[in-house]
């Protein structure tokens, strides 16, 4: 249980990335105090974690509905964290270059961007549907997500930190997680789409 815990944490808090988003964070709030910025991260994160809680509870009814095969979510959320890890790997500049307090006027920073993409994007959806669907039963749906809110205060813890870790990490440190992180998520995005083919022609997937 111990070791499921662990395997389940560490995909999903990759998948999530709040290291990575810290210097994407630092740039869209450098010019709010330190109270303001504490709200706009909890409040981000509190969507972000509802939106994938949702898709925890309600993701597989979502495919059914729409007459989409598990094996056939692998495989399209796989494409899709494939270009955004090879996006963070290829990236021309330093993250927090890319974006500008003025770029979102008039948006509410902590749904767009924070929460989506930031927390809640396209690789944590895929991982949070995979992890939920090894769930055989309540109890084991329970523990599953008990592991996403622990995942999800460290994101608040991360991301609360975030002057500090900027301050650390400076711009060549973010490069440097920006583009390790995007190796994993294209690792893990080959083997979603690995597992989904696997799935969608009758192979046991473990």
């Amino acid at each position: 249980m111990l070791q499921a815990f662990i395997n389940e944490f560490i995909l999903l808090f990759v998948a999530i990335d709040p290291v990575g988003t810290v210097p994407l964070l630092a740039a869209l709030t450098r010019s709010m105090d330190e109270v303001a910025r504490r709200r706009l991260v909890i409040r981000g994160v509190t969507i972000a974690a509802c939106v994938l809680f949702a898709f925890a509870m309600f993701g597989q009814f979502l495919l059914t509905a729409l007459g989409v095969s598990f094996a056939s979510f692998r495989i399209a959320g796989g494409i899709l964290l494939f270009l955004v890890g090879v996006q963070m790997v290829f990236q021309a500049h330093a993250p927090d270059e890319h974006h500008s307090p003025g770029e979102f006027a008039g948006r509410d920073l902590a749904i767009f961007p924070i929460a989506l993409p930031y927390i809640a994007g396209p690789g944590a959806i895929l991982a949070v549907m995979v992890v939920m669907r090894g769930a055989p039963d309540v109890s084991n749906f329970v523990l599953k997500c008990v592991t996403l809110a622990v995942v999800m205060a460290a994101t608040l813890g991360v991301l609360l930190s975030t002057s500090r870790l900027h301050r650390i990490l400076g711009k060549t440190g973010g490069e440097v997680i920006a583009r390790v992180m995007g190796i994993l998520l294209a690792a893990l995005a080959a083997e979603s789409v690995v597992r989904g083919v696997l799935e969608a022609f009758g192979r046991p997937v473990s």
